[in-house]
C-alpha cells in the first residue's frame, strides 16, 4: 500500500516510526485521511508501534483528536510497576537453580529406587 509523504508525517504524530510503514497493505494494516480530521489507523492486532486505543472494529481515533487515553493509563502503571520491581527481593537464577536441583534430586532418587 503506497502512502502519501504528508500523511506519513501525520501517522509518525500518532507515534509510528518508519519501520511500520512496510507493514501497510492495505488489509491487515492500512489507515484512511480526511481533510478536517487527519487520519485514522486500521490495525486491529496492533502489528504496528501504535500504542494508543484501537477501537474494536479495528479502527484508531483520527489524529486531530490528540487521543492519549491508553497512555495516560498506563504512564501511572508502568511506573507502579517500576516502582514495585526495585522493590521486589527476588531470587537470582543461581538460587532457583539450586531450590529446584533441592527439591528435585531428592525426588528423583526416591523414585529410582522404588523401581529396582
Amino acid at each position: 500500500m503506497e502512502i502519501e509523504e504528508e500523511h506519513k508525517e501525520l501517522l509518525r504524530r500518532l507515534g509510528l516510526k518508519d519501520d511500520d510503514f512496510h507493514l501497510f497493505d492495505g488489509r491487515h494494516v492500512s489507515y484512511e485521511f480526511h481533510e478536517e480530521k487527519g487520519v485514522r489507523l486500521y490495525d486491529p492486532n496492533y502489528e504496528t508501534s501504535y500504542e494508543e486505543y484501537i477501537d474494536i472494529d479495528g479502527w484508531s481515533a483520527w489524529s486531530s483528536e490528540r487521543d492519549s487515553f491508553m497512555s495516560d493509563i498506563l504512564k501511572g502503571a508502568r511506573e507502579e510497576a517500576r516502582r514495585r520491581e526495585e522493590m521486589s527481593s527476588r531470587p537470582s537464577e543461581q538460587e532457583i537453580e539450586q531450590t529446584l536441583k533441592a527439591k528435585f534430586e531428592d525426588k528423583e532418587t526416591k523414585d529410582d529406587s522404588e523401581t529396582r
